[in-house]
């Protein structure tokens, strides 16, 4: 998809790089017992989490944005027995990994797309699910990020998310604005996540899962 010039912090410049993308899926990184005892899920349990809410035995034509290595997207491949995903990112190093690995695996109905998040190149209406796990509080545009989920999803089209998590009040709010300065990571509370994903139009907001840093969460696309 040519060249991106949106700004990116020191969070994304990093795992954008060569050595996170070698361990991001590893038992060094999402697979690591901490990780799961920071999480408070294990990522099998956090798949199945997600299909689930996804709805995606129903589901032809999905979408994982940001979709990194392919940690979520290959797994969805397979358990699609009648659809399609596509897996979009902006870093050419994951998207290299994720390449390789769906040739050896040889997932036939996953496609792979460089692009932004925040300018999708699709038309409207041209999914049933979106996904979007561990990327949301990276972009630079949040509003418009969820903006340009809302366009390629169809009305009544699922939205699964994985999110840093943040506390509510005053020294909650300061440590967002912090974190969000110093490393470019945004962070939700779940009343903040349900109201910007309200102001986009979407409803039925759920939380699925929130512990420690973590949150999984789902909404619904409002409208036609």
């Amino acid at each position: 998809m040519g060249e991106h010039g949106e700004p990116r912090g020191f969070a994304q410049r990093l795992m954008e790089s060569v050595p996170v993308v070698a361990v991001y899926e590893s038992r060094l990184w999402r697979r690591n017992p901490f990780a799961e005892a920071l999480m408070g899920i294990a990522f099998t349990d956090e798949l199945d989490c997600i299909a689930r809410a996804a709805r995606l035995d129903e589901a032809s034509r999905v979408l994982d944005l940001a979709c990194g290595p392919g940690i979520y997207t290959r797994p969805f491949a397979r358990r699609l027995t009648r659809g399609h995903i596509v897996g979009l990112d902006l870093s050419r190093p994951m998207l290299a990994y994720a390449q390789r690995r769906r040739r050896a695996e040889g997932l036939v109905n996953l496609d792979l797309v460089r692009g932004s998040a925040l300018d999708l190149p699709f038309a409207a209406a041209s999914f049933d699910v979106v996904n979007c796990c561990g990327a949301l509080h990276l972009f630079p545009d949040v509003p418009r990020a969820l903006g340009e989920v809302y366009r390629v999803l169809r009305g009544g089209g699922r939205f699964t998310m994985a999110v840093i998590r943040a506390g509510d009040g005053p020294r909650a709010r300061r440590v967002v604005g912090l974190r969000r300065r110093l490393l470019g990571v945004h962070s939700f509370a779940p009343s903040d996540l349900d109201r910007q994903l309200g102001r986009a139009g979407f409803g039925g907001f759920e939380v699925l899962h929130e512990h420690g840093p973590w949150m999984i969460a789902a909404a619904t696309r409002r409208g036609a």
